[in-house]
């Protein structure tokens, strides 16, 4: 008998020792990003689009046109358009949402993105915007993270920052540098 809970102690620790390399090699937690591109073919973890953002892009000036162009309703509009990566831009721990054009909405050397917070009542678009590189800050303002866009145009660098204003997110400063 006592050989027998020997036997079994042992074989019950080769298994957990067995699970322990398993575990560790499980999938790692994603890191948020924060730095999206107009060169990206769609953000790093795309995440479903909610249906109460998807209208409100359906509304976008953008979006409306190539809906018309390709005579899709609104109603229709389709996901595969858009990618959107979850990001917390407030401070109350809500899923916020940067979305990316892909499809017929891509731009050659700019790309649509735009900003959605969660206001505790779902998604409120608080920023459309084209551009080549958006960067999220460690900034913030109004309990919002600044973001920061980036581009380059014939002869100029340009840069540009976004702040939040207590509703939505506003240009606060640019600058543009002439390439030498």
């Amino acid at each position: 008998m006592r050989i027998f809970r020997h036997s079994l102690a042992f074989a019950a620790t080769l298994f957990v020792i067995a699970l322990l390399p398993a575990r560790s090699q499980s999938a790692p937690k994603q890191k948020e990003q924060k730095h999206f591109s107009a060169e990206d073919d769609s953000v790093n973890n795309p995440v479903v689009i909610p249906a109460d953002a998807l209208a409100l892009l359906a509304k976008d000036d953008r979006v409306r046109n190539v809906l018309e162009d390709q005579k899709i309703a609104p109603a229709d509009l389709p996901s595969s358009w858009f990618s959107a990566a979850e990001v917390k831009l407030g401070s109350k721990g809500e899923k916020d949402l940067i979305v990316m054009a892909e499809g017929p909405l891509r731009g050659a050397n700019i790309n649509p993105f735009w900003i959605f917070i969660h206001d505790g009542n779902g998604f409120k678009l608080a920023l459309s915007v084209s551009l080549h590189d958006l960067a999220v800050k460690r900034t913030h303002s109004h309990g919002y993270r600044d973001l920061e866009s980036s581009g380059m145009a014939a002869s100029t660098f340009s840069i540009a920052r976004f702040r939040f204003d207590g509703n939505e997110y506003k240009e606060s400063s640019e600058k543009t540098t002439e390439i030498k």
